[in-house]
């Protein structure tokens, strides 16, 4: 058995994330969405018009990713893109009547979800986990651009 500090994180924050989806598609099954829950979220929080670039980069997602989940939530009828008067290759996207009362629900699956996950975990330590698990995503991002970017030697 490896040690702790060699057992593959990935691995295990996959399968948290698979169950904690799990958790909330079956609290929020009456909605009609499978996932994109945080989307709907994001974009009520919103201070003003928000893009579908803007809305992907906030989640962390690729162009593609953005635009089936939109979509998605489109043809359910929570959102709507709009095109942006400004600049044609744009859209706004607006929330739909149907979406303000989804999002508290949404909102409050995801606090009873986070309670299942933290349970027995007291306030200040939850702060401290997830204090701690925001930052891994951008070191992982910085480790997969270098690895992506082009050397500087040249190969003959």
């Amino acid at each position: 058995m490896n040690a702790p500090d060699e057992e593959p994180l990935g691995y295990w924050y996959a399968l948290i994330g698979q169950q904690y989806l799990q958790v909330l598609r079956k609290e929020l099954a009456h909605l009609g969405l499978d996932r994109w829950y945080l989307a709907l979220v994001h974009l009520a929080e919103a201070d003003g018009p928000m893009t579908q670039q803007e809305l992907a980069d906030g989640l962390h997602l690729d162009k593609a990713t953005m635009v089936r989940a939109l979509d998605h939530l489109g043809a359910e009828g929570y959102v709507r893109r709009e095109q942006c008067p400004n600049d044609r290759r744009k859209h706004h996207l607006a929330l739909l009547p149907k979406a303000r009362p989804a999002i508290k629900q949404i909102r409050d699956a995801y606090r009873m979800a986070n309670d299942v996950v933290f349970a027995g975990i007291k306030a200040s330590e939850r702060k401290r986990i997830m204090d701690q698990i925001k930052p891994m995503l951008d070191r992982l991002k910085k480790a997969e651009q270098a690895m992506e970017a082009p050397t500087s030697k040249t190969h003959k």
